[in-house]
């Protein structure tokens, strides 16, 4: 394993998601200065996740091509641009155009991780993975409880904020970030975009056929419980964006010590496929307790067990998902699989905001523990065949 690159794109993830983190937990806010309800805010967060899974696969493939360099810093660049808008936006219209335009470029996560499998070996790729899941934890650490004490002040404040974070892992990838893909040979080698009869020979024919249905499934039902969490904590436990942004920042610090500190034990003692079996049970139990919980301390309990299925999950698919694809295709693979988990961040939010509207935030986070359970089913046939 190459440390110093694997500093270098942990850095800029890190970066990256603290601009993430900074607006995610206020976008329920913003969106009700606006007057929309919880199911035009859960359409707001799918935006982002829409747009994503149609640019991803295409990001991925052209970092294939032309390098994860050059891509990551037009992504980067985009992103930087629709907190931009998000800041001078005065309507809900301007604030979808803002996650439209950031969805676009925001594929940037699986070049990342596609930039992780270059430069690892397969014995590694899972605790590589964990780094880019670790940078995830600190950008919801730092971000959330940047953007509630910078939202005192309105909105467009972490807006720019996250605009100038932005900008920051642009300069971060040009000057620090070593290319991995010989340009000039992955030009004549690397095909331009995915079709969709290849994406859908991958999903249904391929060895990792599998993975990317979990993927689907996990991030469908992981999305219910993050686009409603701020809501429900708000009508349950009367929090406000400060306390939001600070639970989020919890959750962020649990992911960074799991993912560096807890996860290379697990995978060296179980091996990746044990892992990800038994982290949707993890999952299943957080999501399941949560509407249980008498008092707003006792999601601290709840929180611990999704976190620690998540960290455990998401690297184990991206590590099996790269073991099975050539190393000129990592790009483009990783980008379907991120598809696969945008597409779960659309249908999530929305039904989660609809079962809100409806019933209650509640029985959105029981459907989303049946779905995982469902996984866990589905996982114990299919891994004994894998």
């Amino acid at each position: 394993m190459k440390n110093k690159p694997l500093f270098t794109i942990f850095a800029i993830v890190f970066v990256d998601l603290l601009g993430f983190g900074i607006i995610l937990p206020l976008l329920p806010y913003i969106a009700e200065r606006y007057n929309a309800n919880p199911a035009q805010i859960g359409l707001l967060t799918a935006a982002y996740s829409f747009f994503q899974l149609l640019a991803a696969p295409l990001l991925g493939r052209l970092s294939d091509r032309y390098g994860r360099k050059k891509i990551l810093i037009i992504s980067q660049a985009g992103s930087a641009i629709g907190y931009l808008i998000l800041a001078l936006s005065n309507n809900l219209a301007l604030l979808f155009v803002s996650r439209i335009i950031d969805g676009i470029t925001g594929g940037n996560i699986s070049i990342a991780q596609a930039y992780i499998a270059d430069v690892t070996t397969k014995e590694n790729r899972a605790k590589g993975m964990g780094m880019i899941g670790a940078a995830f934890g600190l950008g919801f650490i730092f971000g959330p409880a940047i953007g509630g004490l910078l939202f005192r002040f309105g909105y467009i404040y972490p807006a720019l904020f996250a605009m100038v974070v932005g900008i920051i892992t642009v300069f971060l990838t040009y000057f620090y970030l070593p290319e991995t893909v010989n340009v000039e040979a992955a030009i004549h080698s690397s095909k331009t975009a995915p079709s969709f009869q290849e994406m859908m020979h991958v999903v249904f024919k391929s060895s990792i056929g599998y993975l990317i249905i979990t993927f689907f499934i996990l991030n469908t039902s992981f999305s219910v419980f993050t686009g409603n969490f701020a809501l429900w904590t708000q009508h349950k436990f009367n929090f406000g964006p400060t306390e939001n942004g600070f639970f989020f920042a919890y959750i962020g610090v649990l992911a960074v010590i799991m993912q560096l500190k807890l996860l290379p034990i697990l995978i060296k003692k179980f091996g990746e496929k044990t892992l990800l079996r038994y982290s949707m049970i993890f999952l299943c139990a957080g999501l399941a307790f949560m509407p249980l919980v008498p008092f707003a301390s006792f999601l601290f309990a709840t929180q611990l067990l999704i976190v620690l299925g998540n960290s455990m999950a998401n690297p184990s698919i991206q590590a099996l998902a790269s073991e099975n694809v050539p190393k000129e295709e990592y790009g483009g693979t990783l980008g379907i699989l991120a598809s696969a988990g945008s597409l779960g961040r659309i249908i999530g939010p929305v039904i989660g905001g609809e079962i809100f509207y409806l019933y209650s935030g509640d029985a959105s986070f029981y459907l989303a523990a049946a779905l995982l359970f469902f996984v866990f089913l589905f996982l114990q046939v299919k891994l004994r065949k894998a």
